[in-house]
Order: C-alpha cells, then sequence, then structure tokens
C-alpha cells in the first residue's frame, strides 16, 4: 500500500518501527531494567503510581540504579482513553520523515487487572485520557477507574482552540 502525499512505502515505515522496537525491547530487558520492573510490582498496587514518579521517570534516581537511559528513549507517565491503569510508557520516536503517518512506538507498563475490567468497546476505549495525575490519585486510592465520568478526561479541543487562537496572532 502507499500513499502518493507520502514519502515513504509502507515497507519502509514498518522496517522504522520494527527497528525502533528492537531498541525498547533491547532497553528494557536488561538486567537491571528488569530489576526494577520487579521493584515495582513489589509495591501495593496503590503504591505504584507514586513509586513511579519518584524512581522510575526521574533520570538520576535511574542513574544510581544502573540504568543508563538512552538519548532517543523516553520514560514518561501516561494514560489512555481505555482507562487501563497504566503506570509508564518506555517511547522511541520514529525519525521525523514518517511523523506524518506515525511519530512513535511505546511499551506500556500497566498496573496489574483483570482483563475484563477495561472495556473494548470503542466509545469507552476511545474517550479522552484522564489526567495522569487523576489517574494516579484513583489508583491510590483503590478508585475504579473506569467509573470516571467522560467530562474528567483531557479536553483536547481546548488546546486545539488555543492553538487556532496562536496561529491568528
Amino acid at each position: 500500500m502507499t500513499y502518493d502525499h507520502l514519502d515513504f512505502t509502507l515497507e519502509e515505515l514498518q522496517a522504522a518501527m520494527r527497528a525502533a522496537y528492537d531498541d525498547l525491547i533491547a532497553f528494557i530487558t536488561t538486567p537491571e531494567f528488569k530489576a526494577l520492573h520487579r521493584e515495582v510490582l513489589a509495591q501495593p498496587p496503590s503504591e505504584r503510581p507514586a513509586f513511579v514518579v519518584s524512581e522510575v521517570v526521574d533520570k538520576d534516581r535511574l542513574r544510581e540504579r544502573g540504568i543508563e537511559v538512552p538519548e532517543d528513549i523516553l520514560i514518561q507517565t501516561s494514560a489512555f482513553g481505555d482507562r487501563r491503569p497504566t503506570l509508564f510508557a518506555v517511547k522511541k520516536l520514529l525519525p521525523e520523515k514518517f511523523h506524518r503517518a506515525w511519530e512513535n512506538v511505546n511499551w506500556t507498563f500497566d498496573n496489574i487487572y483483570p482483563d475484563e475490567e477495561v472495556s473494548r468497546d470503542p466509545k469507552d476505549a476511545w474517550r479522552p485520557p484522564l489526567p495522569v495525575v487523576l489517574q494516579n490519585a484513583i489508583i491510590a486510592d483503590g478508585g475504579d477507574l473506569q467509573s470516571v465520568p467522560t467530562e474528567k478526561g483531557v479536553n483536547f479541543s481546548r488546546f486545539s482552540s488555543m492553538e487556532a487562537s496562536a496561529d491568528a496572532n
């Protein structure tokens, strides 16, 4: 499949994505990172988000643990519209050439949850994600992410109107 407006083929995009995933997998399967992940999971589920913020996304703390994050890999907290109890994601940007179709690949680490608790219904899966701070507070309180009203999710239209007004100036 090709698209006339893109200057690359599907095969080139797939190869770039595969290479980026290979880099992510090589990083997250190091003994040091696997030990950190075991430590995350050793925390009570309600305490994992705070541990992630204090230990996993802090490059200095990682360095103290012998984990050197490559410059082209980012570890960040994240949330998704399907309301999985996401703890963090390890991300790698694809070369800019591919950004019109796909910007990055990531490996997501979730708090353990029963699969049936996360709806696969498109109306639920594509809700605006919750702000990470709110998601983490709900997890810490033992709350149900699925019951949070859609209105509490990130209002992307607010940001796009800000961009439009900035472009007008």
